[in-house]
């Protein structure tokens, strides 16, 4: 499966400004969820991800906003791409996965 709209995708990444600094590492973390689609992501990224299958990892440029000027860098992993429920749908978010503990490398769930 694709990302695509009314899917629940979930991700990690490497989030750095346009100086190559790091402003967030998921990568050993646990992986986040969102509903494609629905807007509770940057649009840049969301254009950046549509499309892609689970698995792949991609780097990613974007804006903020269309009035910033700097650059970030995502660099994506696609854990896991699926068809969102009409419930989650409905709240334009996905429901918390209840029996998923897996949270990557190092975890101490």
């Amino acid at each position: 499966m694709e990302v695509a709209a009314n899917t629940v995708v979930s991700i990690r990444y490497v989030m750095k400004n346009a100086a190559g600094d790091i402003m967030e590492d998921l990568m050993d973390k646990a992986p986040v969820e969102y509903l494609h689609g629905s807007g509770n992501i940057l649009p840049g990224l969301e254009k950046g991800l549509e499309g892609l299958p689970a698995g792949f990892t991609k780097i990613i440029r974007f804006k903020i906003d269309d009035h910033s000027d700097e650059n970030y860098l995502l660099n994506v992993k696609i854990d896991s791409v699926r068809a969102a429920t009409p419930a989650e749908i409905e709240k334009g978010k996905p429901e918390p996965n209840q029996t998923d503990n897996s949270c990557g490398p190092g975890c101490c769930c």
